[in-house]
């Protein structure tokens, strides 16, 4: 018998889709409703608020409305909302991974359970936990502070505080469902359509070319985090941070910039213009190549030592003379 709390939490779970079929559970008007709020809201805010209820009516509701927003993300086949709302769920799992009841109940065993993880507790410290290197590598963020050679490693086991076990699953979820198929609809019902269409504006405009400058001339490591930014694909917090100096120092504004990022799943405009603008005024050096190895971003393709010598006819020195030749011959001209 399914527990049905269990599949509120985690209506990505396969107990909560054998539920949705035992219950034969149909996409009415009430499921598209909430799957509407749903995707709204994690679009909106890239977060979605988790519910306390214990009310089997409530719980339901909950399978139905993530059901129904799965649905319609199918119908709609946009990757930045998928990747979006991929982030939004990821959170609201996490939040409940991380209470005291869900661990009581068995629920942060059944969630590792669903990716083949198991952490093992130390026997001598409740708050650690050791995991296998490969399910480490496989289910790490790409953040630099989950970096194999910053962890402990003993046995082929890594050790893992409580948080880090939760920051774990939290992206082993979002990669599932960043990266489930989700069959594209031919004939979406007229009901679907119109939740599409009222949705459409909490998506991020296209991006307007930044700068005059072609792809060609960015660094390969500086032109795949924009082209992976631009296709809502995630970007590691040191990567980001390495390609905000990178641009600033390459003359965008922090408009120009902020359109850039706007097309990561996890943007907050509001966040995003702060740390482009705190960026800015403490006047960064770019990080070198090494630097960006260690981040595990560098493209080794290049061997420039560092990204801003890359085509530095373009973006340094020579660059600014050349615009100050052209300005004085336009100003010699008048």
């Amino acid at each position: 018998m399914a527990d049905l709390k269990f599949c509120a939490h985690y209506p990505f779970s396969d107990e909560a889709k054998a539920y949705v079929k035992q219950k034969n559970m149909q996409i009415g008007e009430e499921a598209l409703k909430g799957a509407k709020e749903r995707l709204a809201q994690g679009l909106r805010e890239g977060e979605i608020k988790t519910a306390s209820t214990s009310l089997q009516s409530e719980l339901e509701m909950q399978v139905q409305y993530y059901a129904a927003s799965r649905a319609i993300l199918a119908a709609w086949g946009n990757n930045y909302a998928k990747r979006r709302m991929a982030v939004a769920e990821s959170k609201a799992a996490s939040r409940y991974l991380s209470s005291s009841h869900e661990r009581n109940a068995g629920y942060v065993k059944k969630v590792a359970s669903l990716f083949g993880m198991e952490f093992l507790e130390d026997e001598k410290d409740a708050q650690k936990f050791y995991l296998p290197f490969y399910h480490y590598l496989l289910y790490t963020p790409r953040d630099i502070h989950f970096k194999l050679s910053n962890m402990e490693l003993k046995n082929g086991l890594v050790k893992v505080t409580q948080r880090q076990k939760e920051r774990i699953l939290e992206e082993a979820i979002r990669k599932r469902l960043e990266d489930s198929h989700l069959p594209k609809m031919k004939n979406p019902p007229e009901e679907i359509k119109k939740i599409i269409m009222q949705l459409q504006p909490l998506l991020p405009k296209e991006v307007i070319e930044p700068i005059k400058i072609e792809k060609k001339d960015f660094p390969p490591c500086i032109l795949q985090m924009v082209d992976n930014l631009t296709s809502s694909i995630n970007v590691p917090h040191s990567g980001r941070l390495a390609l905000a100096i990178y641009l600033i120092k390459a003359g965008l504004t922090n408009e120009q910039i902020n359109a850039i990022f706007s097309h990561a799943p996890d943007y907050s405009k509001e966040t995003t213009l702060y740390q482009i603008e705190y960026i800015r005024k403490k006047e960064y050096s770019m990080p070198s190549c090494n630097t960006m190895d260690t981040y595990g971003i560098c493209m080794a393709e290049c061997r420039c030592n560092n990204p801003a010598r890359y085509r530095e006819a373009i973006h340094g020195k020579y660059a600014k003379l050349s615009m100050e030749k052209r300005g004085a011959s336009s100003r010699g001209d008048g």
